[in-house]
């Protein structure tokens, strides 16, 4: 049901822009079935799983949408911002997908335009309402190895720049190809169990 959980548990929320790999990383942990759309903006509301102890929530993608009017990608933006606000004493951690690939070159298209870049925007936000988020640079496979490490300091500097009370935990990601989800479900686990609470039980070894 939209914008409410009727289990009660601990929420594990998935953010990112539109086609980051959100719904290919919570398949990768959790082997659920859940949707994956081929078009930017296919998941246009946020799903709810029951996980064991706690409940898996993929919001939709913000940002560019396929077929969409400014007007009503802006109502989704809205929509997500309001129900995270809305679940603020309910959310454990967020984990927070972000495309490695083309960081940098999103960010400088926004920065260019004198606004802030989505990605960091939406760091900052989840940074506001859980003090535990989770950055997976996801797509590490579409990045050369020689210049991977510069574009993960490049994503390392930008987010704590906009959040300067703490350094951001990044986890190289490849969704599809399993790369960095095993570690990222033990960072997930590490705060749960930080907080007292149960850990799901992951596909992942």
């Amino acid at each position: 049901m939209k914008g409410h959980d009727p289990t009660g548990k601990p929420m594990i929320v998935f953010a990112g822009r539109s086609n980051v790999g959100k719904s290919s990383t919570i398949r990768a942990l959790t082997g659920k079935r859940v949707r994956i759309g081929k078009r930017p903006g296919s998941t246009r509301s946020e799903l709810m799983i029951d996980f064991g102890p706690v409940t898996i929530v993929d919001i939709p993608g913000f940002g560019y949408m396929a077929g969409q009017s400014k007007t009503a990608i802006e109502e989704t933006k809205t929509n997500i911002v309001q129900n995270l606000e809305s679940w603020r004493g309910k959310i454990a951690l967020a984990v927070l997908i972000i495309d490695v690939s083309l960081f940098r070159e999103l960010h400088e298209r926004w920065s260019n335009r004198a606004e802030i870049p989505i990605d960091v925007e939406f760091y900052s936000f989840l940074s506001e309402i859980t003090p535990n988020v989770i950055v997976a640079a996801n797509k590490v496979d579409k990045v050369k190895p020689r210049v991977l490490q510069e574009e993960l300091n490049f994503l390392q500097t930008e987010l704590k720049e906009a959040v300067q009370t703490k350094d951001p935990i990044v986890v190289l990601t490849s969704a599809p190809k399993k790369r960095g989800i095993s570690e990222l479900s033990s960072l997930i686990d590490k705060i749960l169990v930080e907080q007292g609470l149960e850990k799901p039980r992951w596909v992942v070894t």
